[in-house]
Formats: structure tokens, sequence, C-alpha cells
């Protein structure tokens, strides 16, 4: 075995945390893999491992030769990328972050898109509302409300995030009727809550100056696809994101409220990915998708 199959063997060895699994997935004895780690070991001139009968670890050199040889190893996963990719193929895993509500309307409909045209292609999925850390969890593209992109980032709008207000049938017919958005303080409201977000001050516009009206949810939760369940159950009105409502209301289970009147938009839906001349063929296609859901959502 030359000196690159030993290193990422070694790795191997670490990944499968231990001599016998790595063996076992590589098709070899314990004893062949055994040498070949010390032959790596005798041409490093460092000790990479403490063995005993029961336990391993690394040693401070071999954290720095496991660092490399992870290195490495996604360098050569990525050239069999690249040399398929010039075959005209798409494979690979696609790393995707996205918050949780965006996923469920947006990205999730994309990714099985592409899964389904691309069924030897893998895709990780992270719904996740917190900060993103694209660079450092290795992300290939993510998709984010409000344009918030790092230096090293490039985003591109995939759709606007227009404002509705909705309840279910169920609800309209045990409440009156209001006139004016003024009085929806009166109504039984579902409220978003995910410090630092409190949103509890509805906005819309009216000749031409923007209002609020204060409303006091029953209830307040921090994921934008349980505040629309608990809508479609009844529990009191929403004012939510247009594209999460809008099969909903194409269905007849939700009702918009005060559909002419003009409501102030939230952030619009960015994808980020990283800044790049050459994106890889699996984003390239991944992205086409993502477009192609986004441009579905727009209409009414």
């Amino acid at each position: 075995m030359d000196d690159l199959g030993k290193l990422l063997l070694f790795k191997h060895v670490i990944d499968a945390g231990g001599f016998s699994h790595a063996a076992a997935r590589r098709g070899l004895s314990h004893s062949t893999v055994s040498k070949h780690i010390k032959s790596l070991e005798r041409e490093l001139g460092v000790l990479l491992l403490h063995r005993t009968s029961r336990s391993m670890s690394l040693t401070e050199a071999g954290s720095v030769v496991l660092d490399h040889s992870r290195r490495v190893d996604a360098s050569i996963a990525e050239l069999h990328e690249r040399l398929d990719e010039l075959r005209g193929e798409v494979v690979g895993e696609l790393r995707v972050n996205s918050l949780v509500h965006v996923g469920k309307h947006l990205v999730q409909p994309a990714i099985a898109r592409y899964l389904r045209e691309f069924p030897q292609s893998r895709v990780q999925l992270v719904l996740d509302d917190g900060p993103l850390h694209f660079s450092r969890d290795g992300y290939d593209v993510a998709v984010r409300i409000g344009l918030h992109a790092e230096g090293s980032l490039t985003a591109s709008k995939l759709v606007d995030n227009e404002v509705c207000i909705v309840a279910a049938p169920s609800l309209l017919e045990q409440i009156e009727m209001l006139e004016h958005p003024s009085r929806l303080g009166e109504l039984p409201t579902v409220g978003y809550q995910s410090p630092p977000f409190d949103i509890t001050t509805w906005a819309y516009i009216e000749e031409g100056n923007l209002r609020t009206v204060q409303v006091n949810p029953a209830c307040r939760v921090n994921d934008g696809n349980a505040l629309l369940d608990l809508v479609l159950a009844g529990l009191g009105v929403g004012y939510v994101s247009r594209f999460a409502a809008r099969r909903y209301i194409q269905r007849g289970d939700l009702v918009r409220l005060f559909p002419n009147v003009e409501l102030p938009p939230f952030e619009p839906v960015y994808m980020i990915q990283a800044a790049t001349e050459h994106p890889s063929l699996k984003l390239h296609v991944f992205k086409q998708h993502l477009t192609d859901v986004a441009i579905g959502l727009k209409k009414d």
C-alpha cells in the first residue's frame, strides 16, 4: 500500500472507531491494517495512536495527521465529483440548510424534485432557526429570510415574503366578522415568538400610512409551521407568510381576512451560497429546482 493509501486508511481507522471495524469495512485483516498504520508511523517518524488492549486514542501528532488525511480524502472526493461532472453526471452529497418553516414549503419540495431526477445523488437537509454558520458547517446552499450573508458568500432572492391575515372557517363561524383591521385585537389570535422576535404588533397600510394594531395571542409559538397548524385548527387568527398559507387558502382550509388591505411584507427569502465562479453541477441543478418551486409559490 502506498503512502496515500496508508494515510486514508488511518482516517478510516479513526472514523470506524477501531482497527477491527476499519478492517471489516475495507475487506482487510486486522493484522494487515495494524501493519500499515505502524508503517505509516515509521515513515512519518511519529506515534499516531496510544493503544492498549481495550482503548485507542490519538496523540497530538495523530490529530494533526488526521486533519490532513480528512482534507486529502475530501479533495479526492471532490476530484471524482468534478470528473463525473465533466461527463455530465450529477453525483455526490449536497448539504442544505434552511429555516424550519421555509424548509417545509420551499426546500423540501425542491429536494424531492432533485432526488427524483437524480436518484444517485444524496442530500443532507439541516432545518435550523438559529444563526447560520455556513462555512464552518460545510453547507453548499442555505435558504434564509433576510439578506445576512457573510463576506465570502453571495445571496440571491428566491421569493418575496408577502404577508396575509388568515383564519380557519371553523373560527369564522364562531366570531363576528370585523370590518376593519384596527379591531383585530378583539379577536383570538396565534402569535410568533422567538427571541428577539415577538410579533404581537401587526402592521397594515391605510391611505399610504403605516398603521399597527396590538394583538394578545392566546398562544405564542416559535415555529411558523406550528403557528399555521394552530390557525388551521381554528384556535386563532394568524399573521403569516403568504407562501406558507397559499395552498391552504386555495383548498378552502383557510380564509384571507381583509384581502384588499395592503400589508407590509416580511423580509424576502434568499438563497445563499459560497462566492465562486464555478459552482458544482449538483448545486447548479438544485438551485434550478429551488427557483422552480419558488416561481410556483408566486402563483395564486
